[in-house]
């Protein structure tokens, strides 16, 4: 085991299910009806299951929810201890914007902030702006001609 690899965890600040995010709601909300809001939030959860277990993807702007098979099959045949429908959970655009403005303690062992990240900063500025970074590749940084996103795999397709 190398001595500088550490193990990372998120603390969880608490719990909350539906019946607790609509008391905060209302904390902040007096206008909304408990009831009503209860009825609405089991409604759309209700809407959403039937939705994905009819084949559909559903964006709800928090998560997209895709209905996938697991497992795969062997002569074309389904085999029940092996394949099942499953559901992929992936954050959707306002899930993903808010955990970027996000920032990050570290915290030690012990609960001591070693360090807070700010993930609004690109990365490349974060590299540019830390003194004496031996990791730094000017050339790597001042040569993207093409947006970061799917470089290696354009590449790599390209030259396959």
């Amino acid at each position: 085991m190398d001595p500088n690899d550490f193990y990372a965890q998120v603390v969880l600040s608490g719990k909350f299910g539906v019946l607790e995010i609509i008391d905060a709601v209302l904390a902040e909300n007096t206008s909304v009806n408990k009831d009503v809001a209860i009825e609405i939030i089991s409604a759309f959860n209700k809407k959403i299951v039937e939705l994905v277990v009819s084949g559909n993807q559903v964006n709800s702007g928090l998560v997209t929810v895709t209905p996938i098979i697991k497992g795969s099959l062997n002569n074309k045949m389904w085999n029940p201890l092996v394949n099942r429908v499953d559901a992929n959970i992936s954050q959707g655009l306002e899930l993903s914007r808010a955990l970027i403005e996000t920032n990050i303690e570290l915290q030690e062992e012990h609960g001591g902030i070693r360090e807070v990240i700010d993930q609004t900063i690109n990365i490349t500025d974060k590299k540019l702006i830390e003194k004496n970074n031996s990791e730094l590749d000017m050339l790597n940084i001042n040569s993207q001609k093409e947006p970061p996103c799917g470089i290696a795999f354009r590449r790599w397709l390209h030259n396959s």
